[in-house]
C-alpha cells in the first residue's frame, strides 16, 4: 500500500495523473490553482471551462485545512456543501 503521488512521473512528463485520464464520468480533472480552476484539464483533453457552464466563486468549496492542506476543490450546483468552511 502506497499513498498516491498524483502520478508525479507522469506529471513531470506533462501527463494527466492515472486516475484523472481514465475518469470516463469526467469528474475528476487536474491542474494548477494558481492558473485558475478554468484551465484545469480533463481525460478528454479539454479544459473545465470549456467543459462546464459558467460557474463563480460562491459554487467552488475546498475542504477545510485540517493540518494537512487539502487542494481538492467542488463545483456544487443546487446542492447544499455541508464539508465545514469553504
Amino acid at each position: 500500500m502506497e499513498k498516491c503521488t498524483l502520478c508525479e512521473q507522469k506529471i513531470g512528463q506533462g501527463e494527466l495523473p492515472q486516475c484523472v485520464s481514465q475518469c470516463c464520468g469526467m469528474a475528476r480533472w487536474f491542474g494548477d490553482a494558481d492558473d485558475g480552476i478554468e484551465s484545469f484539464r480533463g481525460p478528454r483533453g479539454e479544459t473545465l471551462g470549456e467543459f462546464l457552464n459558467e460557474f463563480d466563486d460562491s459554487q467552488v468549496y475546498k475542504l477545510p485545512d485540517a493540518g494537512n492542506k487539502p487542494s481538492l476543490m467542488y463545483i456544487l450546483r443546487d446542492m447544499k456543501w455541508q464539508g465545514g468552511d469553504r
